[in-house]
């Protein structure tokens, strides 16, 4: 039996949990907050650090449930043990269950705000998961929130067109869990109140559950052997693994 130790974004932690459950694999979850990705360079710190600290001899391979993530995974070096990262840009790929169909959604609709029952629980305004813009954004509403309240920082937003320059719709992602009526409620009423136009889409656990069952097809997901780190590829492919310089010159 394959052990997998999975580093994860707790955005996707009930799907994670779940697929863990029913894997042939052993997989040993370590969570990380989803507010790290507002810092690229401080997620890539942490995750640097798990892996630097995780055993060669009790794992088969590391598992980083992420994707681009804006830049947070690049420059990752796998030490022992090889690291496993699906290619996507971020978790919507991997809540839509492939790249490909990101990118459909994207070019169809590059101005998406995009909802999940698994983000929105622990971010707790209801903010966006994975969007282009949707980081600075949600800091410039944090601020306000923090600086004025909530209806004061919907209103600064709104009069100041902060919501409205970069975005024009606003998509559910459907996956299955527990209360997911409410939360769809509250990105249908932050639609509404925005001005865009409004779609649910049927989630896919498809990626996830490959890469926690060992199931790495190449065009799909990139396997960093030790000695390896992950850099941005601009031909297909979005990521490639190359030597370290320590191990360039061993």
């Amino acid at each position: 039996m394959s052990q997998y130790v999975a580093l994860t974004c707790s955005a996707l932690a009930r799907p994670i949990y779940s697929i863990a459950a029913t894997v042939p694999s052993a997989i040993s979850v370590q969570m990380l907050d989803q507010g790290l990705h507002r810092f690229s360079g401080t997620l890539r710190k942490q995750l640097q650090n798990h892996i630097d600290s995780i055993k060669p001899d009790d794992f088969d391979a590391i598992l980083l449930v992420y994707g681009i993530c804006g830049t947070s995974t690049l420059d990752l070096v796998a030490r022992d043990i090889p690291l496993v990262i699906s290619r996507v840009h971020d978790c919507i790929g991997l809540y839509l269950g492939s790249h490909k169909r990101y990118l459909e959604e994207f070019n169809a609709h590059p101005g998406t705000y995009w909802y999940s029952v698994d983000y929105m629980e622990r971010k707790g305004d209801g903010g966006s998961l994975g969007a282009s813009f949707a980081t600075d954004i949600d800091d410039r509403y944090d601020e306000y929130v923090e600086k004025y309240g909530k209806d004061n920082a919907e209103y600064l937003m709104e009069v100041m067109g902060e919501w409205g320059a970069h975005y024009t719709r606003a998509a559910f992602i459907e996956t299955g869990a527990p209360d997911g009526e409410r939360y769809e409620q509250m990105a249908k009423d932050q639609a509404e109140r925005r001005g865009w136009e409004y779609e649910k889409k049927l989630g896919n656990q498809r990626m996830l559950q490959m890469l926690l069952s060992g199931n790495w097809p190449e065009d799909e997901f990139l396997v960093v052997p030790p000695g390896h780190q992950i850099k941005q590829s601009y031909e297909d492919g979005l990521i490639k693994a190359i030597p370290t310089k320590e191990a360039s010159s061993a």
